[in-house]
């Protein structure tokens, strides 16, 4: 039998890199005798950080479940990364947690990562002060910080001391300190129970059933946030986590009561020789080895096999699991992240996963020749893996691109790659697709005449080339004067128009906004045919082009910035350098949000740049916007790079 939601706890690790997030679950496993020794994030040894990735950049960078029974209580702990890169990891772990726990490294400050998984986390949490064992810390100093930063935090667990001082944490549910925090804990629990209230005003004792009681109601509420301490690699306040989860936690959510299965899948792993791994959060029902199980999603059926428990990677198999469990399914067909099995009648209930959008993208070129199917498929496997990424090829530039939300989170995926599929890539700036136009009018012919002895080829025509509205790309008309060039030799012309148009004429880019008017031609009885023609039409439109002031437009995207009010002045001012115009500004809670446009090339590395510009704390949306003519400085050194590659004969 699996376990009941009432005895199942759910609970993601969060918070910001660096903070200790894999050293306080490696300090619950050995508390709760998973493993026999506490092994440290440097040595590469603990449980949770044990892909390649993880181990040379000594940080967390994928989601990790850890699952054990205590004392008949089953604990998932999720623990999840703490940089941007991979928040993606993070919010599918908070939403199939119940609740979760903040890691504060109480050397830091509140920073942008940390506020953010805070804003997006609308379930119960609790905060652990770490690095309490640090020399100059001052535990009190700490706790005002986070308690001006929510006011419904509440010491729960505070250390005996500090620096080399602190050798416990000492519950204030069951233990009294010497610091006045046990009046200001029954203080903070009362005021949230309307009985105790009046019960604490009168001056009458409180008992611990009823503090318990009031506890888990505000905790479960929201209105009571958990403040606990301790140090994660000396192991110390750690002991009583697992149980403090296990008494005071929420139990799992489920939707419904019936035997009817209705699942998350809020995680995916692709691993090409062991199979898919697809972590489920059981949201009703029970799920049993070998069940065929239909994918609401897909509109397919997935075959159950085998389906385990996790403590990092080593896998425990099941026979059965039930409402409120998370378990992972191995080579699961189909499925992929955020899709939903089980009863389509209840799918509704389950909320999917909004994942952020990419903000950075990278070419991808192969060092090998013939490799390039095989990266497009890698890259695939990657999106089915981690939503955060989307991979496509750009069919105007020729090139196999890969977004994502950082420059980390890209060099991770291409790692990844690397090692899975044994592929040697190479990541290089994506080319910008500029565009050729025309300013002016032109009337020009295109004459191919050529005699070879037999049968000769002839075509002739005459065109005229007028500017379009920006953005309405190409118009051909036939006006073309009764027998002065045969009807089936007209689309021949517009043919050698379009891939002229194709091949630009100036710069290399493809000609766009223009209408070409064929109004004049001759033929040859004989010589003529569909390929003289073609040629003529392409000889007439790069000589219509020449002629015509033509000019170099660049893709022009939409820009909506969400900074604090402190970095105003720094992201304007480097808007503006990027030749930015900034269109409106509104307030957005505390933050202001800027609505700009800016050229594509100027913002290429605008992730990276506006996050160290903001420490962190601004965020972006990016979508393009349309073509403007690109000034000389722009355009003319395309221009130069084109003509010289023309005489070199590339």
């Amino acid at each position: 039998m699996g376990y009941s939601s009432d005895k199942i706890r759910n609970v993601a690790i969060v918070g910001s890199g660096g903070s200790g997030k894999t050293s306080l679950v490696e300090a619950i496993a050995y508390n709760s005798k998973l493993i026999n020794r506490l092994g440290k994030v440097e040595e590469g040894n603990t449980v949770s950080d044990f892909s390649k990735d993880e181990i040379s950049r000594i940080s967390s960078v994928y989601t990790t479940l850890l699952s054990f029974d205590l004392n008949g209580i089953k604990i998932n702990i999720l623990d999840t990364p703490g940089y941007y890169d991979f928040i993606g990891e993070t919010i599918s772990a908070l939403n199939a947690a119940d609740a979760a726990i903040f890691v504060f490294d109480g050397f830091s400050n509140i920073d942008a990562t940390f506020e953010f998984i805070w804003e997006y986390c609308n379930k119960p949490k609790a905060i652990f002060i770490n690095k309490l064992d640090k020399e100059d810390i001052d535990f009190q100093k700490v706790f005002d910080t986070l308690k001006e930063f929510n006011s419904n935090l509440t010491p729960v667990f505070v250390p005996d001391g500090t620096g080399a001082n602190f050798s416990k944490a000492i519950s204030l549910i069951s233990d009294s300190d010497d610091k006045g925090y046990k009046e200001k804990f029954i203080d903070a629990i009362a005021s949230n129970d309307d009985a105790l209230i009046e019960k604490y005003l009168d001056g009458k004792e409180i008992s611990k059933d009823e503090l318990v009681k009031a506890f888990k109601k505000g905790f479960s509420a929201k209105s009571i946030i958990p403040v606990l301490s301790g140090s994660a690699t000396k192991n110390i306040g750690c002991d009583a986590i697992a149980s403090f989860i296990s008494e005071f936690f929420p139990q799992a959510e489920t939707i419904d009561v019936s035997d009817k299965p209705c699942i998350l899948v809020f995680k995916s792993v692709i691993e090409p020789h062991t199979g898919n791994l697809s972590f489920l959060r059981i949201y009703s029902g029970k799920i049993t080895q070998g069940q065929d199980i239909n994918n609401v999603t897909r509109r397919t059926s997935e075959r159950l096999g085998n389906f385990c428990t996790l403590l990092g990677k080593k896998r425990t198999e099941l026979r059965e699991a039930q409402a409120g469990d998370i378990v992972a399914a191995v080579k699961l067909k189909e499925t992929q992240t955020n899709d939903i099995l089980g009863d389509e009648a209840l799918a509704s209930k389950i909320k999917t996963i909004s994942f952020p959008e990419p903000n950075i993208s990278m070419a991808v070129y192969s060092k090998s020749k013939g490799e390039e199917e095989k990266i497009a498929s890698a890259l695939q496997s990657m999106m089915r893996e981690d939503p955060t990424i989307k991979s496509y090829y750009n069919a105007e530039t020729k090139e196999l691109i890969l977004s994502g939300l950082g420059a980390l989170h890209i060099e991770v995926a291409i790692a990844r790659v690397r090692e899975r599929y044994e592929i040697n890539v190479e990541l290089k700036p994506p080319k910008v697709a500029y565009r050729e136009t025309i300013k002016g009018n032109t009337e020009v012919q295109g004459k191919y005449k050529r005699q070879t002895g037999g049968r000769g080829q002839y075509g002739d025509c005459w065109i005229k080339l007028e500017p379009l509205e920006r953005g309405k790309g190409f118009e051909f008309v036939n006006a073309i004067r009764e027998g002065r060039i045969p009807r089936n030799y007209i689309p021949s012309v517009e043919k050698g128009v379009k891939e002229s148009m194709d091949q630009g004429v100036i710069s290399g880019y493809p000609v766009t906004d223009i209408r070409v008017t064929l109004y004049d031609g001759s033929y040859h009885e004989v010589d003529s045919s569909d390929m003289a023609f073609k040629i003529a039409g392409s000889m007439a439109l790069k000589k219509g082009v020449t002629e015509s002031r033509p000019c170099i437009l660049e893709p022009i995207v939409e820009i909506e910035v969400l900074i604090p009010d402190d970095y105003m002045g720094a992201v304007m001012g480097d808007l503006n350098s990027r030749r930015g115009r900034v269109m409106g500004m509104e307030r957005i809670g505390k933050k202001q949000k800027v609505n700009a446009t800016a050229p594509l090339s100027e913002v290429a590395s605008y992730a990276t740049d506006l996050r160290s510009i903001t420490k962190g704390a601004g965020n972006f949306k990016m979508k393009f916007s349309h073509y403007e003519e690109a000034p000389s400085s722009v355009s003319q050194p395309l221009i130069e790079i084109y003509q010289k590659q023309q005489q070199e004969g590339r």
